[in-house]
C-alpha cells in the first residue's frame, strides 16, 4: 500500500537556505529567507481491512497454504486480505534482514507471493455461475433449459469421449445444475456457446472470451496493491496454434465449459464475481484505502460502477441455485450453511499438476442485501 501512494504519503521537504562563513559556522538566514520554503505533510491513509475479520481469516489459514478475500459488494472495499503463508515483517528491519530476505525468497511455501493478487488457478465448478449467466445473456440458455445428465457429457466423434460428472442427476434445469454442480450441463451449454452460433468455432469462442473479460477474469482489475497478475483466458489464437487449424470445436477444449485447462483465476476476481452477482450484474474496482486525507478522498477509480454485461433479471435464477448449494440438503456446500443467514455460495474443486486438489469456495450473505 506504501509503494502504491508513496506520493501523497511522503508529503514534501521544506528548506531552509542559512549562509556561513568559510569555516562553515551558520551566519543567519539567507535572503531573510525569501527562498525558504515550508514542509508539507503526507496525507494519512484509512484503510479498508475489517481489523476484527483480518484477524480472525488469518487464524483460519494458520498452517496452510492459500488465501481468503473478503469484499463489500456496495464499494469495492476489501475487508479482509489474506495470503498464506506469511512472514514476520520484524525479519525485514535490523541488520539480519539481508540474510531473512534471502531465507524467505529460498522457502518452498514461499511466504513472499500475494497470492490473492499473484496466484492464478484452474476455477472448478466455481466458474459455473459465470458460464451461467453469459449463456443466459447470449440467449442460448435460460431458466427453463433442460439438459439430460446420464452421469456424464459424451463429446467427440460418435460421442466416444466423456466428461464425467460427480452425480446421475437426470433431467437438469438451470437451477439444479448450480445446486448440483452437474457438469454435463455445462457440457451442453459450452456446445451451444461454441457450435451453435452459426459461425466458426474460434469466432465463437471470441465472442465467449469477451463475457468472461467483462466479469474481470483474464484482466487485471486495478486494485491499488503493485503486483498484481491478470489471470489467464487464453485467446483463440493460442487454440488455433495448438490444434494446428481454425476448425476446432467445443469438444476440443470442453473442459473449459467446468473451469478447468488452460484458464486460470486469482482468488481476488473470484470474489469479485461473487460482488458481481451480489449486486447483479455491476461491480466497483476492489481497493484497499477507504480515503485519502482529512477530507477522505477516494481516487476516481475506485467510485466508477463498472457493468459485467449481463443483464439483472438473468441473476435470479443463479442465486436461487447458489442458495439451494448452501441451505437445501444435497447441496454441495450443505454443511457450510449458518443458522439465520441466507447465504449464496459454490463450492468447487480444480485438479493440480503439483498435487493434491485445489479446493474453493465462494459465498455471498445475506442474499438480499
Amino acid at each position: 500500500i506504501e509503494r502504491s501512494y508513496e506520493d501523497l504519503l511522503r508529503g514534501q521537504r521544506g528548506v531552509k537556505n542559512q549562509m556561513v562563513d568559510a569555516l562553515n559556522r551558520p551566519k543567519g538566514i539567507f535572503m531573510d529567507g525569501k527562498y525558504d520554503t515550508l514542509a508539507v505533510s503526507g496525507e494519512g491513509l484509512i484503510s479498508t481491512i475489517d481489523q476484527d475479520l483480518q484477524i480472525l481469516a488469518e487464524k483460519l489459514m494458520k498452517g496452510k497454504a492459500g488465501s481468503v478475500v473478503a469484499i463489500e459488494p456496495s464499494t469495492g472495499e476489501i475487508l479482509s486480505f489474506v495470503s498464506a503463508p506469511s512472514y514476520d515483517p520484524n525479519l525485514m528491519v535490523g541488520r539480519e534482514r539481508g540474510n531473512n530476505y534471502m531465507k524467505l525468497l529460498n522457502d518452498e511455501n514461499r511466504p513472499l507471493f500475494i497470492r490473492p493478487i499473484q496466484a492464478s488457478y484452474p476455477p472448478g465448478s466455481v466458474f459455473k455461475v459465470v458460464s451461467a449467466l453469459t449463456a443466459q445473456q447470449a440467449g442460448l440458455i435460460d431458466e427453463h433449459t433442460i439438459f439430460n445428465c446420464p452421469g456424464g457429457y459424451r463429446y467427440g466423434r460418435g460421442g466416444r469421449a466423456i466428461m464425467r460428472c460427480t452425480h446421475v442427476c437426470g433431467p437438469t434445469d438451470l437451477v439444479r445444475s448450480i445446486q448440483r454442480s452437474c457438469n454435463t450441463f455445462y457440457g451442453h451449454t459450452y456446445a451451444k456457446m461454441i457450435d451453435a452460433r452459426g459461425m466458426s468455432g474460434p469466432k465463437a469462442y471470441d465472442l465467449w472470451r469477451e463475457g468472461l473479460l467483462k466479469f474481470g477474469l483474464g484482466v487485471k482489475l486495478g486494485i491499488d496493491l503493485p503486483g498484481e497478475r491478470p489471470g489467464l483466458v487464453p485467446t483463440s489464437d493460442f487454440y488455433t496454434k495448438r490444434f494446428g487449424s481454425e476448425n476446432w470445436r467445443s469438444s476440443y477444449n470442453i473442459s473449459l465449459s467446468i473451469g478447468q485447462g488452460e484458464l486460470g483465476i486469482t482468488p481476488l476476481q473470484m470474489a469479485n464475481v461473487m460482488a458481481i452477482v451480489a449486486n447483479r450484474g455491476f461491480y466497483y474496482r476492489p481497493h484497499l484505502v477507504k480515503g485519502i486525507g482529512e477530507k477522505k478522498i477516494i481516487k476516481e477509480e475506485y467510485v466508477e460502477k463498472i457493468s459485467a454485461g449481463v443483464d439483472s433479471k438473468y441473476y435470479e435464477p443463479v442465486i436461487e441455485g447458489m442458495s439451494r448449494v448452501v441451505n437445501v440438503p444435497g447441496g454441495t456446500g450443505y454443511s457450510l450453511r449458518i443458522k439465520g443467514i441466507d447465504m449464496c455460495g459454490k463450492t468447487g474443486t480444480a485438479q493440480n499438476p503439483h498435487g493434491k486438489h485445489h479446493a474453493v469456495f465462494f459465498s455471498f450473505a445475506p442474499r438480499e442485501n
